[in-house]
């Protein structure tokens, strides 16, 4: 039985309702809409592929939302202003204010992170070797196995005895253009594909996840990489434990609603 996050990924993507045999996809719509607005806009965007501005936005507004009501953030001290900016406002001076604060920059990060989280090296499946495309042969330059690089090869010799001053024979060879390269002295082959076994991904270490960029997030939040690591890295695993709840509720929701 084709899994329930599945089945909406089809009944979203028109192109895939028909080769699919899935059940009515307006059933299962139906059944989404009576999740959480932040269950379904998420996964819309994991398993519909369904990934828009408007869309992240919201979401983003209604994680940020769920975020600051954990209780670990408060709006007036994470209004994404570092200590340059917070002086210059205090002094009265002009300061640049971010369209965002640090509380949404967060959320949207661990958003993007939770949607796009297949390794794209291994392709989500964690090992590379057999179960992946075979690769192609490639077209090597080597050298004229005939002419050994020489380029000509030897068609006619003669040895004329106690010409060579008198005391050597002499050797005469007639030489002709060879064949098998024609003249340039190495030829082109394929070179077979060596496949190697079944190796764990060396991107992922085998997870099949995306892995960590702790520069990249450090960047999307607008702090040194630092400052990420002292205070910011252990909330993006709250933030993740957050979103898999919310994932596994509109689950629940859907799976209830197609019963009915």
């Amino acid at each position: 039985m084709i899994d329930l996050k599945e089945q909406a990924g089809v009944a979203m993507n028109v192109r895939s309702q028909l080769g699919e045999p899935t059940g009515d996809p307006k059933v299962t719509l139906g059944a989404l809409a009576f999740a959480a607005e932040l269950g379904s806009l998420l996964w819309r965007m994991k398993y519909g592929q369904d990934v828009k501005r408007k869309g992240l936005r919201r979401a983003t507004l209604l994680l940020a939302n769920r975020v600051r009501w954990s209780g670990k953030f408060a709006r007036g001290k994470f209004t994404g202003l570092d200590r340059k900016e917070n002086r210059a406002r205090r002094s009265g001076h002009e300061f640049e204010r971010s369209h965002a604060d640090i509380v949404e920059r967060f959320a949207q990060r661990a958003i993007v992170e939770w949607v796009a989280d297949r390794c794209p090296h291994c392709e989500g499946r964690g090992v590379f070797g057999r179960s992946g495309k075979p690769p192609s042969a490639k077209v090597i330059e080597s050298e004229c196995p005939t002419c050994h690089g020489e380029r000509s090869v030897v068609v006619s010799e003669e040895r004329i005895p106690f010409a060579h001053n008198g005391r050597a024979p002499m050797v005469f060879r007639e030489y002709q253009r060879c064949d098998t390269c024609n003249g340039r002295g190495s030829i082109h082959k394929e070179q077979k594909p060596s496949r190697d076994g079944r190796q764990i991904c060396p991107h992922c270490g085998g997870t099949a996840r995306l892995a960590v960029d702790d520069a990249e997030r450090a960047l999307a939040l607008g702090v040194s990489i630092e400052l990420y690591r002292a205070q910011w890295e252990r909330y993006f695993h709250m933030v993740f434990s957050m979103l898999d709840k919310v994932d596994g509720s509109a689950a629940d929701t859907v799976r209830r609603q197609m019963r009915v």
